[in-house]
């Protein structure tokens, strides 16, 4: 599939999905994943100066190895293999309509929400803010107890959020079980494939000291009517991890080191406000009331870098380092250095 000409490529903010055949009805479609050396922070979209080598075809190896592991549990997916070191064969579905519910009983189509689960609550967990503003209780968010950072939850908390909106929208259980067309039954089959798939990235991670702390995963029907993971799983972008970096110095060693730095720079709250602005203006455009970002300096790209090369060749296999230049460290090192730049913080 390598070979074939798309018939359409769809540019994402990490990815880019090739169409070969277009799914129709209750026939699947073709496609494939390529994965890129860019990344997006805050909805600000696909970063053009900031490439990071070897990211793509690291998220690659890691994503190939999770969608391997789920196989081996007998978890469906899309995945149909690899064609390339940075690309990856899927089967495509239809898209439901976006804010319309899917009527029930149709197959081939991608559930429109996202099956969101938290195994330890982050520090930047957006539930925290909530309840440390008074906007909500813990009850009222779903916990048994006060969630606190860097704690594991006594169970693992499975939540929900619209997928295919302008801006997600969080959902109860009952609320994603109607927009996505499912039976109560189907719902409940469903929180246990999330909990099964998080555990699979869960116990793989830990054996390298990376600790789990949240994520999220996609979910289609396919042609009969079975689950099947789908997009992506597992990766440094998609979930949240965490690493003792020594006496107790959790450090982020995910896609939120990048947005850490981001922050760390006043950058997040000029994001905040030129959103603000474009919402008092009713303009959609928020990115013109707001400064381009920041330019990352070499030491900090070079580290988010071998961030993600170590992490393919840990829980990947892939050392792949050598192809970009870079000698790459255990992650424990890394993590370290990820502690060293955001004491300087």
């Amino acid at each position: 599939m390598a070979n074939m000409e798309p018939i359409k490529k769809v540019e994402g903010s990490s990815k880019n999905v090739w169409i070969n055949k277009e799914p129709g009805g209750a026939d699947p479609g073709e496609g494939a994943f390529e994965f890129t050396d860019y990344f997006s922070v805050f909805d600000w979209g696909r970063f053009l100066d900031e490439a990071i080598p070897g990211k793509g075809e690291a998220m690659a190896a890691v994503v190939k190895k999770y969608f391997d592991l789920l196989n081996q549990a007998g978890v469906k997916s899309h995945y149909k293999g690899m064609s390339g070191d940075n690309l990856m064969d899927v089967k495509l579905v239809n898209i439901p309509q976006a804010h319309a519910n899917v009527a029930p009983g149709i197959v081939n189509y991608l559930l429109p929400i996202e099956i969101i689960f938290r195994i330890y609550t982050h520090p930047e967990s957006s539930d925290l803010k909530k309840i440390k503003e008074g906007k909500r209780t813990f009850e009222e968010l779903g916990y048994e107890e006060m969630p606190e950072p860097n704690k594991r939850l006594p169970r693992t908390k499975i939540s929900y959020s619209t997928k295919l909106e302008e801006t997600d929208r969080v959902l109860s259980k009952e609320e994603a079980r109607v927009l996505a067309g499912l039976t109560i039954e189907e719902m409940d089959k469903l929180e246990g494939l999330a909990r099964k798939t998080c555990d699979v990235i869960t116990d793989h991670s830990e054996k390298i000291g990376l600790i789990h702390y949240d994520g999220k995963i996609e979910v289609a029907k396919d042609m009969i009517g079975d689950f099947m993971v789908v997009d992506v799983l597992g990766t440094l972008d998609e979930d949240r991890f965490m690493m003792d970096a020594g006496n107790g110095n959790f450090v982020d060693v995910s896609k939120q080191f990048i947005r850490n730095w981001y922050k760390a720079q006043g950058w997040k709250k000029e994001v905040d406000a030129a959103k603000k602005k474009a919402e008092e203006a009713k303009d959609e455009d928020w990115k013109k009331y707001c400064p381009q970002p920041p330019r990352m300096p070499d030491n900090v790209k070079k580290l988010v870098a071998e961030m993600y090369l170590a992490d393919a060749k840990e829980r990947g296999g892939a050392d792949i380092g050598a192809k970009f230049g870079l000698k790459v460290r255990p992650l424990i090192e890394v993590a370290k250095d990820i502690h060293r730049i955001q004491q300087s913080y």
